[in-house]
């Protein structure tokens, strides 16, 4: 199993993050600590960063390869929709960057033993979080077709998603799927050849969204981080498919109308030639870089209790 992940973008992010200065620094998707590890590199002694991980395992990397820094690194299990609550305790004054890598990892994609890969035979799990209940073979045991339908088709954008939803609920009917090669399988099986990988890709990806409650953890993980961002602090942002960059850009969008954010760089940073030939798992990357400029306002700031469906997901992405 590979334990490598090579950060993304790892240049351009780092410049822009600690491009205003600062103290402290936040990884809210550390990993195996590859972009930490730069931060810290490219920082003064006195600066530190707190890394957050739902993903033990990625944790015992992180603090492994981080010990050389000493107590400048600081790692914390959890989400980060749940920042202000995790952070508290530390009482580690302003915050100057705040960093977010989202979707999964190569540590993760590599170990088959996770299950997010449908090349591997391995446990439908695909958790972060290997202590939740909820795994990908629990989501397709007691979803409906019809959620089904909708959810290849919302969160895979899956043109054969009628046809996946109705054929998966009547096989399941008699034998329930336990194994990523057995779903895969049995989805080449039903569809045109032509088309197989990226409807692998698709119906995966939904899957994977549906476990970890990716998009609603992203926005409140967003304004969270917003909030307890410092004036004058910057936030990277890297995507890497269409529905999580259309929260991200819409979310950008609704604060600078606000007047709250300068908008780093408005037609977001993609990977080199260089790096997408080195790194395939980099060519849909998308970078989106903000500094905050004012503290949030009470009606933005209680957003997610409210219908924000159109703001947050109702245009596609550039």
């Amino acid at each position: 199993m590979s334990t490598i992940h090579i950060p993304v973008l790892s240049k351009e992010t780092i410049e822009v993050l600690i491009d205003g200065g600062g103290k402290t620094y936040i990884d809210c998707t550390v990993g195996t600590g590859g972009h930490s590890v730069e931060i810290l590199t490219q920082t003064p002694n006195d600066v530190i960063v707190i890394g957050i991980d739902k993903d033990g395992e990625s944790l015992k990397i992180a603090r492994k390869k981080l010990e050389p820094f000493g107590s400048r690194s600081k790692l914390l299990k959890g989400g980060f929709e749940d920042i202000e609550k995790l952070i508290e305790p530390l009482d580690v004054g302003p915050i100057s960057g705040i960093l977010f890598d989202l979707g999964m990892s190569s540590f993760q994609l590599d170990a088959p033993k996770r299950g997010f890969s449908f090349r591997e035979d391995g446990p439908l799990d695909m958790r972060f979080d290997t202590e939740q209940e909820l795994t990908a073979e629990e989501v397709i045991k007691t979803t409906s077709q019809e959620k089904l339908l909708e959810l290849f088709k919302k969160l895979g954008e899956e043109k054969w998603s009628r046809r996946l939803s109705r054929v998966i609920t009547e096989r399941k009917a008699n034998k329930e799927f336990e194994t990523t090669l057995e779903l895969s399988d049995f989805i080449r099986k039903n569809i045109p050849r032509r088309a197989a990988h990226k409807t692998l890709a698709r119906v995966f990806q939904a899957i994977r969204i549906t476990v970890n409650n990716e998009l609603e953890d992203l926005k409140k993980g967003l304004l969270e981080s917003f909030n307890i961002l410092d004036i004058g602090g910057r936030m990277t942002l890297i995507t890497y498919h269409s529905l999580e960059d259309r929260i991200v850009k819409n979310f950008f969008r609704l604060l600078k109308s606000a007047e709250l954010i300068t908008v780093i760089n408005p037609r977001c940073a993609r990977p080199s030639k260089s790096e997408r030939l080195r790194n395939r798992r980099s060519r849909s990357a998308r970078l989106r870089a903000m500094k905050k400029i004012k503290e949030i306002p009470e009606k933005i700031a209680e957003m997610e209790k409210m219908d924000m469906e159109k703001e947050w997901e109702g245009e596609r992405s550039d």
